[in-house]
């Protein structure tokens, strides 16, 4: 069983990423609206990774959607994410319930975090990622 709707997305699932991954995702949830979520954000290559932060000043900026069926659709984007139990260790994701932050209110959301080690990866300062390359495929 989930312990949330809802699934804060910062990157390659966001509403502006045209991307097989993506279109499955928007089928099976609603955008609720612009987010944000205390965090850091780095790129990978042509994907962000984002990494939690204890500073209340640095945000990751993204969306927050309803998912229709949470327990399929987070299954499904455990193995996009490359953190699910069949996935290769170690995982480059884990899925953690995170307060995001709404409208001015906090939700409690799956937001898939970055584990490895970030030391050679490029700091995304203003903590938006855009998805410039739309035919992405991981």
């Amino acid at each position: 069983m989930s312990d949330s709707d809802y699934l804060f997305v910062y990157g390659t699932l966001k509403s502006d990423a045209i991307n097989i991954h993506a279109q499955k995702f928007h089928e099976q949830a609603e955008l609720v609206g612009h987010a944000r979520w205390f965090g850091r954000l780095y790129l990978v290559t042509n994907y962000p990774a984002a990494i939690i932060s204890p500073d209340e000043d640095e945000c990751v900026f993204g969306e927050l959607w309803k998912l229709n069926n949470p327990e399929q659709v987070l299954l499904l984007l455990d193995e996009y994410e490359q953190c699910a139990v069949s996935s290769p260790s170690p995982h480059e994701y884990k899925r953690s319930l995170q307060a995001v932050r709404i409208d001015g209110e906090i939700v409690s959301a799956w937001v898939y975090v970055y584990q490895l080690n970030i030391d050679h990866l490029s700091r995304i300062e203003s903590g938006i990622f855009i998805n410039e390359n739309q035919a992405l495929i991981r």
